[in-house]
């Protein structure tokens, strides 16, 4: 019975090694993935979201009691005096002024002035009755002599008489030819039949 149980034992080992001779060897294992880096932690400066940009503040505007006093308004600017820049001929030039009066009861009377002007001067001659007509006669004048011998004269003239006789005011510029009269205007009185008529003669002295 001993020698039964060993041989047994003996079929049985052979037949396990047998087995274990038959299975195919196992793979080899894969090899193992390699692991991943660890994330490096980023500063905490980029970590911290961006601030945004404060806005501008605007300037205060100052309280009334700190306001600068308002600038003293300009003085006006002086009077501009025109000055004629063309140079006068050296002579002499007499205007002469007579106003005629016409027409009505008293007749025919004729009144003359006279006012010697160097060229392109002002003159200007006042006149009053202090009667009680309160006759006036006011003229102004300014000659200026022309390249072709003729005199352009500005005239400014008011008369005044009394009676029927019109109020007379003229302000003409007329181009008169040496030595010679020239009628500038007429005045009716319109009351009735009286007129004054105002002639100029400007002449030239050489």
């Amino acid at each position: 019975m001993r020698a039964v149980s060993l041989v047994a034992v003996v079929v049985a080992l052979l037949a396990t090694q047998s087995t274990f001779a038959q299975q195919p060897p196992d793979a080899p294992a894969a090899p193992a993935a390699p692991a991943a880096p660890a994330p490096v932690p980023a500063p905490a400066a980029a970590r911290a979201p961006a601030q945004a940009p404060r806005p501008a503040q605007a300037p205060r505007a100052p309280s009334p009691s700190t306001a600068p006093a308002p600038a003293p308004a300009p003085a006006p600017p002086a009077p501009v005096v025109a000055i004629d820049p063309t140079p006068g001929q050296l002579v002499n030039i007499q205007i002469e002024i007579t106003l005629v009066s016409e027409g009505g009861a008293e007749g025919t009377a004729r009144k003359t002035m006279t006012l010697t002007l160097a060229d392109r001067q002002e003159g200007s001659v006042r006149a009053m009755d202090r009667s009680a007509a309160q006759g006036t006669l006011n003229v102004d004048a300014r000659p200026v002599v022309q390249p072709n011998g003729k005199v352009l004269t500005r005239i400014g003239l008011e008369f005044q008489s009394g009676n029927d006789v019109p109020f007379v005011q003229v302000r003409a510029q007329p181009l008169l030819e040496s030595g010679k009269a020239l009628r500038i205007s007429r005045a009716m009185s319109p009351k009735g039949d009286r007129s004054v008529t105002v002639e100029v003669t400007a002449t030239v002295l050489r």
